[in-house]
């Protein structure tokens, strides 16, 4: 008997961990997300005007429970997000009479998507099946009769009926990344002109949620420098130190808790600087940022101390020599989850502030079990 108990906890150890359900965002990637619509009504099939093509941009929410190895996805549900019609979409219902003008001209201005799922289960190699429903949030259905005025509907809150859809799941560089393919029918009711049909949409939602991604960037996006010393756009640098360039942190590795090679890597600060890396639970400023000495503070909530530094050239990086990995000295769990980085290091008090400090971007870090 006595043998038992640690047995029974060498089985527990055995098997594999998943997470707790989470929400992931997964960033649309527009010129992969094509679609083409088609459209009848009782007046006449509805035809592009000129084109019946569009793509999607904007965001899809998925809520996951994900497990270790190299499928990373236990199971999952379509929770929201936001998909934007890029364009909009032109329509006209042709007369049968060739030579004369449209019957009707059909437009639906500003739509905008949200896709929702009971949750399912993903099998091998990523392969799912859900019934998504996609709800407009968004929208502004235009009928032009022939020889009548335009009458405007509004779209927000109208949904397709639950259509079975067969995509992927999977895990692509550093991306979760979404594959799947989507026909869903809207009707639509003009009352004024009495038209009525449905418009369907067809083609592939494709979508990723980087592991590692910059945020709290002090290029001018978000709450603004201290004192005007904004990092150049598009740069992703923290604000701008004594040297005259604004701090750049960015990772590299494997962001696996089970097989964890993450190394964050910290450059352009003050040359035999003091460099503190650091860990957090949450952003600050809902990821802009909150000013803290001459930058801004971008990790925030339970925070860990992950080590001190001495920049060489003003570069470091965390782990280096004996350190603990990442996920083991910011103790993130098993299950893996999201946390934040960034570096704190000193810079002269004649710069900026008397604070004597500035700190990197931050990055967000989606751990995987």
């Amino acid at each position: 008997m006595k043998h038992l108990i640690p047995l029974a906890a060498a089985a527990a150890f055995l098997v594999p961990v998943a997470s707790a359900q989470a929400t992931y965002v997964y960033d649309l990637v527009q010129p992969s997300s094509n679609f083409s619509w088609s459209g009848t009504s009782t007046l006449g099939n509805i035809v592009g005007n000129p084109s019946n093509q569009f793509q999607l941009a904007g965001t899809v929410n998925l809520d996951l429970v994900l497990q270790p190895g190299s499928q990373p996805y236990s199971s999952g549900a379509f929770n929201g997000g936001a998909a934007a019609a890029v364009p909009d979409l032109r329509g006209r219902i042709n007369n049968p009479l060739p030579f004369l003008p449209p019957l009707a001209t059909i437009e639906v201005n500003g739509l905008v998507l949200s896709p929702t799922s009971p949750t399912f289960a993903v099998g091998a190699g990523g392969v799912f099946q859900a019934d998504v429903t996609l709800t407009a949030l968004a929208g502004t259905l235009v009928v032009t009769p022939l020889g009548g005025s335009a009458t405007s509907t509004n779209l927000a809150g109208s949904s397709s009926n639950p259509t079975s859809a067969n995509g992927a799941l999977t895990l692509v560089g550093g991306s979760l990344r979404l594959n799947m393919p989507v026909s869903s029918s809207f009707p639509f009711s003009d009352p004024t002109s009495g038209a009525s049909g449905t418009i369907t949409v067809t083609g592939t939602v494709v979508a990723e949620r980087q592991l590692v991604k910059s945020f709290c960037a002090g290029d001018g996006s978000g709450v603004a420098c201290p004192c005007g010393n904004t990092a150049p756009a598009g740069s992703g640098r923290g604000c701008l130190n004594s040297t005259g360039a604004g701090a750049l942190l960015a990772a590299a590795g494997a962001a696996v808790v089970s097989a964890d090679t993450l190394v964050l890597n910290g450059s352009s600060m003050p040359a035999n600087a003091s460099a503190l890396y650091f860990q957090g639970t949450s952003e600050s400023g809902a990821g802009a940022g909150v000013v803290f000495g001459d930058g801004k503070r971008c990790a925030a909530g339970a925070v860990v101390r992950l080590g001190t530094k001495t920049n060489v050239a003003g570069t470091s990086s965390y782990p280096q020599g004996g350190d603990l990995s990442v996920s083991q000295r910011g103790g993130v769990p098993a299950s893996g989850g999201t946390r934040t980085y960034q570096v704190w290091y000193r810079n002269s008090a004649a710069f900026c502030t008397p604070d004597g400090f500035n700190l990197t971007n931050g990055l967000r870090v989606t751990w995987l079990p």
